[in-house]
């Protein structure tokens, strides 16, 4: 090979001049370039992951829309075991007629104010009845069957005369408290 032929010289410089289109190409297209199609493949898969996530929580929709209308017809059975303030005097009407019922005779019925407590208020009731002991039976059979929540933390029962019993109990039942009723139905989307 002579390098003073023009023929050489030609081929030379054409592979000369391939290398530097060739380094220029690299440097200036093709490493830019690939940087951003790296960037771009990174995101891609990012956003499928996220597509599949928002496919899974799709599939999950219709369970969780279900498990909502279950949690809110228990929350509705729960807001009628607790009264408003308003529904109390009807409770307090509802424990009477329970012992009515029972054939208890109320010697002391005296509800006494609200208790604020934590999430809830405590409305006791000092309740003093007269009457056989299966009678008294019956009359806490009635209370803990109501649709509302009243508990009888304490009975005291003493010997009556001709085969009775006098009781002396506390019955609490609740509300709400002011400001911190739940609101119903689902949060709104975001």
């Amino acid at each position: 090979m002579n390098l003073r032929e023009p023929k050489t010289q030609k081929v030379i410089f054409f592979f000369f001049i391939l290398i530097i289109v060739l380094v220029a190409f690299f440097y200036f297209i093709y490493r830019p370039n690939h940087q951003k199609v790296k960037q771009l493949s990174a995101r891609r898969d990012s956003l499928q992951i996220e597509v599949q996530k928002a496919e899974a929580a799709r599939a999950r929709l219709p369970e969780l829309q279900a498990k909502i209308a279950r949690l809110e017809i228990e929350w509705e059975k729960a807001k009628e075991m607790l009264p408003k303030e308003k529904e109390i005097p009807s409770l307090i009407q509802q424990i009477s007629n329970s012992g009515a019922k029972a054939g208890a005779s109320f010697i002391l019925f005296k509800p006494s104010g609200p208790q604020p407590r934590a999430n809830y208020q405590e409305i006791p009731v000092q309740i003093k009845v007269a009457c056989g002991y299966h009678q008294l039976g019956k009359f806490l059979s009635n209370i803990g069957n109501l649709a509302r929540i009243v508990n009888v933390p304490t009975v005291k029962i003493k010997a009556g005369d001709d085969r009775s019993v006098e009781a002396e109990l506390q019955a609490i039942t609740y509300t709400v408290a002011k400001g911190k009723e739940v609101p119903s139905g689902a949060p709104p989307r975001k």
